[in-house]
This record gives structure tokens, C-alpha cells and sequence, in this order.
């Protein structure tokens, strides 16, 4: 069965934050552990995520994480000078605020074929993975990068628990 684009995950997901907040103050603290909130910025996992949505993540294990999964991964202050709007030539001030982390999908675990050319015998080395945006033309990404090591993995997303806007909902609103 197919969930409709509105509802489903969303859904479940609140009615779990709900569930999980009448449970107490034990709960409520064990929420807050293991969950994260990310908003996201940009077009790299477009059509899944859009500017603006506002994601469920869970603080889980790197050994639970599966190819496919979406993933926030931590940026460090090294990744500052491979930055994409100074890998396309735009400057980067100071005081430009820098992502904390990105969101990626999963697309290759240690051990197997790194994705692209079919000729590649590459293969992902240990305590790394390979991360791809959705929107491959928008995205910077282990194709720039190569793989991301694994102590970077922060959360893998459960579900979006506010869309962004659209142009189309903008639209609407200012009619």
C-alpha cells in the first residue's frame, strides 16, 4: 500500500512524539536523547525534501545505518575550504553562516562498489560510507568529496514533520 504524499509518516510520527511525551518526563528526556529536529536548507535532496521542511532524526548506531537511508551527517571545520559555493568560485566570508550538517542519502557502506562509472572497481574502505544528495546536479557530495567516514553520521531521518513552502503554496496565500 502506498502512503499518500500528505499524510503517512508525518502522521505516525507525531502521533509517536505524543504517545512518547504522556509518558512522562522519563520519556520526554529519553525523546530528547535519541531525536533530533533538522530543517533543511537547499535543493540536494530534492523531490524527498525541499527547502524549508523540518525533519525527525533518531541518534542511532553507525552499525544500524542501511544503503538508502537518509542521513545528517556532521561538518567539520576542515570542510569549510571544500565548501560548494567555494567549489563553484564564490567567495565565503567570515562571517557566512556555514551548514552544521548536511543531509544525504546513503548509496554505498564500507566494503562495496563506489557508485559511478561502470568501469569503477573502486570500493568504499572500511569506516566509511558514500553519500549522494537526490538532486545529483544540485547536490555536493561524495562524488566531490569521495566518502565520508563514519564518525560523522549523526542521525538517520524517520520522517519530514512540517513541509516547507512552495512556490505554489506562496502563490495561493498572496491570492
Amino acid at each position: 500500500m502506498r502512503r499518500s504524499a500528505k499524510g503517512g509518516s508525518g502522521r505516525a510520527a507525531a502521533v509517536t512524539v505524543t504517545a512518547l511525551a504522556a509518558l512522562g518526563p522519563t520519556a520526554a528526556f529519553l525523546l530528547r536523547r535519541r531525536c533530533t529536529l533538522l530543517d533543511v536548507s537547499g535543493s540536494s535532496m530534492l523531490p524527498t525534501y525541499r527547502d524549508g521542511d523540518r525533519l525527525l532524526a533518531l541518534r542511532v548506531p553507525v552499525r544500524l545505518v542501511r544503503r538508502g537511508a537518509v542521513v545528517a551527517i556532521r561538518m567539520r571545520a576542515a570542510d569549510a575550504p571544500a565548501h560548494p559555493a567555494r567549489a563553484q568560485g564564490q567567495d565565503i566570508t567570515p562571517g557566512d553562516p556555514l551548514p552544521t550538517c548536511m543531509i544525504k542519502r546513503v548509496a554505498a557502506l564500507p566494503g562495496d562498489r563506489m557508485p559511478g562509472p561502470p568501469s569503477s572497481t573502486d570500493v568504499v574502505p572500511a569506516r566509511r560510507v558514500f553519500v549522494v544528495g537526490d538532486n545529483h546536479e544540485a547536490s555536493y557530495d561524495s562524488r566531490h568529496t569521495g566518502p565520508v567516514p563514519v564518525d560523522l553520521l549523526t542521525a538517520v531521518v524517520l520522517c519530514r514533520i512540517r513541509h516547507g513552502a512552495t512556490t505554489r503554496n506562496a502563490d495561493h496565500r498572496a491570492r
